[in-house]
């Protein structure tokens, strides 16, 4: 079952051992940091890994679609377009992108009024109530976390580390830092479209 943010914080609290409810003490990782930390890889998570997803948008009778309206489109940001739409097997077609202008790679604009698919990668989504991450982006999204508090926790308190036993505390951020390498690289897939 897929866990919300509020889960993954937990599991990230109790693997660094910040479990503020079992301490009573105040976190290392302060919440709002937490969710840096959780932003931040959610997006390489995406970057490697995105969201699929099918867009519908209405044809303006041109070859050219804006997609400033999309959100969270990441990397290629629309690998294809499908019009005209419903047909067995769906009729696919290139597409180039200059900022946020699309441009469908066919000989006739489409008509206006009809519908184009667009499939698009996006950021995945991670808030109280929806996730669209599977269980092994999960895995990836918090050694992300782990990764990404124990460099921050280790950049805080460097002046406070007994100088003997700062370079187990850079190996203990570097080890969490290269599993979450690993799992990034363990999640991207190979893409080659090209119709």
């Amino acid at each position: 079952m897929a866990k919300d943010r509020d889960a993954i914080k937990t599991i990230a609290r109790r693997l660094l051992h910040d479990d503020i409810a079992s301490s009573g003490v105040s976190p290392d990782v302060p919440p709002d940091v937490l969710d840096i930390h959780i932003d931040q890889a959610l997006v390489e998570v995406s970057q490697a890994c995105p969201y699929e997803y099918r867009e519908t948008v209405v044809s303006t009778g041109s070859k050219e679609i804006d997609i400033s309206s999309i959100e969270g489109l990441i990397g290629d940001k629309v690998e294809r377009a499908e019009y005209p739409v419903g047909n067995d097997p769906p009729d696919y077609c290139n597409v180039e992108i200059f900022g946020n202008v699309l441009r469908l790679v066919l000989d006739n604009a489409p008509t206006s009024g009809k519908d184009i698919y667009l499939y698009c990668y996006e950021v995945h989504q991670l808030t109280k109530s929806k996730s669209t991450l599977s269980l092994d982006l999960e895995r990836v999204l918090i050694q992300g976390v782990m990764a990404y508090a124990a460099m921050a926790w280790l950049n805080e308190m460097r002046a406070q580390v007994v100088p003997a036993s700062l370079k187990w505390y850079e190996n203990w951020a570097n080890n969490h830092y290269l599993i979450y390498q690993k799992g990034l690289d363990e999640i991207a897939p190979l893409r080659a479209w090209e119709f």
